[in-house]
């Protein structure tokens, strides 16, 4: 029980830290769904494919950072 109530008094110490951590998963998850819309077969040019796959990955590593930067904000 001690474990649950030390949890719940540091999410309630830190109220943006859930939603830095589903903000930075919700990125990630975008950059999936990027990736996997296959944009190199939709766009006319492959330029403009290449440039949204950049800024995907771009999208990814900032989802990544921020959830790692909330997550062990306190650790």
């Amino acid at each position: 029980m001690d474990g649950t109530t030390g949890t719940v008094q540091r999410v309630l110490t830190q109220p943006l830290r859930p939603l830095g951590v589903t903000v930075g998963v919700l990125l990630v998850v975008a950059t999936l769904a990027a990736v996997a819309g296959t944009p190199w077969q939709t766009h006319a040019s492959m330029a403009a494919a290449i440039v949204q796959m950049v800024a995907a990955v771009l999208m990814g590593v900032i989802g990544i950072g921020l959830a790692y930067l909330t997550w062990a904000a306190d650790a």
